[in-house]
């Protein structure tokens, strides 16, 4: 029996992934042709895959990748460039992603470097602490909102208050300069008496004296609630320029007449008529 050629014979070349061992030999039926079809790794889930580039859905086993930008199809359609899910682990050597990363669960770090343009949150709970020592410095742009109280050097501060009556007298408030300004400028009337009562202060002669008593026409100032009243303390006399001591003197208001009664044997002599007595203290004018 005659053998007849081919008249076409069948040639396989190997593509990208594919190791043909004898790729662009024609089989034209001759004589016998031994082809192996290979991969150049194994690709069992147990094996340790390495990929340049990758651009196919990942969706569980372990997966070893270099230096890769991700593009990611389902039967033969586009499904994402931006995100893809890995069951298992990823090993990589220079991740680089140009979209959004979703993290389930916890990320171990020797150090991460972020360039933020915007945020919302740090933390959806737990706490946060800036800094590690007292001499580190933070700088922060723009506003701050916060709820709850905070502490500084050991004291806490729970309100910023801007009540113009300071009337609660919280250890715990910080008050605005519109509620300092405010309470100022109107002041009680009671402290505005007070205030007045502190400033008196007046010269007045001795119209007469008989009988060891210098009268003076004028009142001397009542001191307003809470303080204590008006006494001899609260005058300096003097007979002839030389001051009197307090000790020997009583004063008493009689009418619109202010009267300085001297116990002479106290202070050491009688006062005489034409003796000067000067009076410097709390009058009303």
């Amino acid at each position: 029996m005659a053998i007849r050629k081919l008249k076409w014979g069948l040639t396989l070349n190997q593509g990208t992934g594919i190791i043909i061992s004898q790729t662009g030999v024609a089989f034209e039926g001759v004589s016998p042709m031994n082809q192996q079809i290979s991969l150049p790794q194994a690709v069992e889930t147990t094996s340790n895959v390495w990929f340049t580039q990758v651009s196919a859905s990942i969706s569980s086993g372990g997966v070893k990748v270099g230096s890769t930008n991700f593009t990611a199809f389902a039967g033969g359609t586009h499904i994402a460039t931006d995100g893809f899910t890995v069951e298992g682990e990823l090993g990589v050597t220079n991740l680089i992603l140009t979209g959004g990363m979703t993290v389930g669960g916890s990320i171990t770090a020797g150090e991460i470097i972020a360039e933020v343009s915007s945020s919302t949150s740090i933390f959806k709970s737990g706490s946060t602490e800036f800094g590690d020592s007292i001499d580190d410095t933070h700088y922060i742009t723009g506003s701050v909102y916060q709820s709850g109280s905070f502490q500084l050097q050991g004291y806490t501060v729970d309100n910023i208050s801007n009540d113009v009556s300071m009337s609660d007298s919280s250890a715990t408030s910080l008050i605005t300069e519109n509620a300092l300004t405010e309470y100022v400028d109107n002041v009680p009337r009671e402290d505005i008496s007070r205030q007045q009562y502190v400033r008196k202060n007046f010269s007045k002669n001795a119209l007469s004296i008989s009988n060891n008593t210098a009268s003076f026409s004028a009142v001397s100032a009542s001191a307003p609630s809470a303080m204590v009243q008006t006494s001899e303390s609260d005058f300096l006399f003097f007979n002839n320029g030389q001051i009197m001591e307090h000790d020997a003197l009583t004063i008493q208001q009689s009418g619109s007449t202010f009267l300085l009664i001297v116990d002479p044997s106290s202070i050491g002599y009688n006062l005489d008529s034409l003796d000067e007595i000067k009076a410097w203290g709390k009058f009303n004018a």
